[in-house]
């Protein structure tokens, strides 16, 4: 009993610890910013690669709104499990949890108008691959967009500097798996944005 009412008494704290987090993280991303010079607007179909606890999930449904639509990938069920409950949490229908691969986000085929992955570029175990597949799930003209540390503008401690992938290596990679370079925005404090395109789809 003395255990669930420590628990019932710790919860609000848990929550506004995590909102405090999540306004301090706001600060320094910018996801408003972010989704601006994406284009990002109300109607649209986007993917996000690596969508974890949901924190850029809702604030891509919320500006797609009711009419466009978030299929949120993670190759662990529970956050899979997770971002079911959020949604309902956030009275967000918008947002459709899908289950992938490490080296396949197993979107469905041509619906996507953008791809996005914040924070999970340089985590990923098979970078090339899955930028790969998900070249079937694009629209044509669809951009997709990887934000991510750049440990020579930013690099925190030596963990953050060994963690993080170095610009060039990025571009490298995306290169290698057959796209083509956009844009690199650089206005965050923390982060670069490369916003490429598939050659495949240009060439059609």
């Amino acid at each position: 009993m003395k255990n669930r009412l420590f628990i019932f008494l710790l919860l609000p704290f848990q929550i506004s610890l995590a909102q405090s987090n999540q306004s301090a993280r706001d600060l320094w991303q910018k996801p408003e910013m972010i989704m601006d010079s994406l284009g990002i607007k109300t109607g649209m179909t986007i993917g996000e690669v690596g969508a974890g606890g949901g924190y850029f999930t809702v604030k891509l449904a919320r500006r797609v709104g009711e009419t466009g639509l978030i299929y949120a990938n993670d190759i662990k069920r529970k956050f899979i499990s997770d971002m079911n409950r959020l949604s309902r949490n956030e009275e967000l229908n918008n947002i459709r949890a899908v289950l992938g691969k490490e080296d396949s986000p197993l979107f469905p085929d041509s619906t996507l108008d953008l791809v996005i992955m914040v924070y999970v570029f340089h985590d990923l175990t098979q970078p090339v691959s899955m930028m790969e597949h998900i070249k079937p799930a694009l629209k044509k003209g669809a951009m997709v967009c990887v934000v991510d540390r750049d440990p020579d503008r930013f690099p925190g401690d030596s963990g953050d500097r060994d963690h993080f992938m170095k610009r060039e290596t990025i571009v490298r990679k995306l290169i290698e798996a057959g796209y083509s370079i956009k844009k690199i925005y650089t206005f965050l404090p923390r982060d670069n944005i490369y916003v490429c395109s598939p050659d495949s789809l240009e060439q059609q």
